[in-house]
């Protein structure tokens, strides 16, 4: 039998027992924001909410990141305002099926370093109206656009800045992303 050894550093009992709590807090939020104060769906939601904070602790690495108070602040503005600009995009798409459309698979360097910064900018595309990940490979994601124009990159551009700013890193230049 050969022993499988772990750059990962230990982790103690104690603080997993915490990080497991706080998940399932914050999850415990979540299933109540969807359902609401009835008791009988928490009958399914205990369960749930501490099956998934267990497991997400366990197959989950202990990676830590923080976000700067001032990028919070730019990033909850630029959420909603992407948002509402997303949500009105699509729904004059639905309401006015006449609209011309360009669908594209767009490749874009990834200028963030790799890590949770990068994992965010990558869930938070939806954010960007037609948009959605197809694959991510080293210093590269490919998406799908439902009309392409040169502004989808400024967006892609723009939204990478704005995460860079939330977990205060900087983004990596031209020459070491091809690098």
């Amino acid at each position: 039998m050969t022993a499988i050894r772990s750059n990962a550093p230990a982790v103690s009992a104690g603080f997993r027992l915490k990080r497991c709590l706080w998940r399932a807090g914050w999850m415990a939020l979540l299933w109540l924001g969807l359902n609401g104060w009835d008791g009988n769906s928490w009958l399914v939601g205990v369960p749930a909410v501490l099956a998934a904070a267990w497991i997400s602790v366990t197959l989950l690495p202990a990676i830590s990141w923080r976000w700067t108070a001032s990028g919070a602040l730019a990033f909850v503005g630029f959420f909603l305002r992407e948002s509402v600009r997303g949500g009105w995009d699509v729904a004059r798409r639905a309401l006015s099926p006449g609209l011309a459309l360009s669908p594209a698979i767009v490749c874009h360097a990834l200028h963030l370093p790799a890590g949770p910064s990068r994992l965010f900018f990558c869930g938070a595309i939806s954010l960007l109206p037609g948009t959605a990940v197809v694959s991510i490979a080293e210093g590269t994601i490919c998406l799908h656009v439902l009309d392409w124009t040169p502004r989808v990159e400024e967006e892609l551009r723009e939204l990478e800045r704005r995460v860079g700013a939330l977990f205060g890193v900087e983004l990596m230049l031209e020459t070491e992303v091809a690098a």
